[in-house]
């Protein structure tokens, strides 16, 4: 793993001698960067779900209706189908929610383990407990950023699924597409005929 500072143990970086306002600005830049790559990943997302979903549609109830014309066009429709659910799958795993319930304890804030950033990791407390945590957390600077800073972490990890699983949707959708209308070709010109 690559070292980014001078320091061995990070436990030790005096974080006295940082600024503050450019603490702030870097971590506003930071959650601003996180949440336009999020979105990103959304509409993306959501994208290849419409274009999908409708495609599906059209195809299936096409050859519903006209079955003995494609009848002889199975493999290709099929191929195609596949191609499009599978795409669709990869976009929805990349945008369903996962939810993670924690919980706090004493022990966790007194051993500063925790983060309350994440809504799924305060909600099960109490309103005055709530307030004790988070003035526990606002009292000092370096758990404050800390927690900011394993936040961010969380924030970067459920992007990079999200990322993946666009990525296999893409993917899917490409050589799904393309495979697809080699192969009906190759039907249309030298089964059917």
């Amino acid at each position: 793993m690559p070292k980014f500072s001078h320091f061995d143990d990070h436990a030790k970086i005096p974080l006295k001698g940082f600024h503050e306002v450019g603490i702030a600005s870097y971590f506003r830049v930071f959650s601003n960067n996180l949440n336009q790559q999020n979105s990103l990943a959304d509409n993306k997302a959501n994208i290849m779900i419409s274009i999908n979903t409708v495609v599906l549609s059209l195809v299936i109830g096409s050859s519903a209706r006209n079955i003995e014309y494609w009848e002889n066009l199975f493999i290709p429709i099929l191929m195609f189908v596949l191609t499009s659910l599978l795409t669709t799958v990869f976009a929805v795993l990349a945008t369903r929610p996962n939810f993670i319930k924690g919980s706090i304890t004493q022990a966790d804030l007194d051993n500063k383990k925790t983060t309350l950033l994440f809504f799924g990791n305060f909600t099960s407390l109490s309103l005055p407990d709530f307030e004790d945590c988070m003035l526990t957390v606002l009292k000092e600077d370096e758990y404050l950023y800390r927690t900011i800073l394993a936040d961010f972490y969380g924030q970067g990890i459920v992007l990079r699924k999200k990322y993946n699983l666009l990525s296999y949707s893409y993917n899917t959708f490409l050589v799904g597409i393309v495979l697809s209308v080699i192969v009906f070709i190759y039907y249309q010109y030298h089964i059917v005929h």
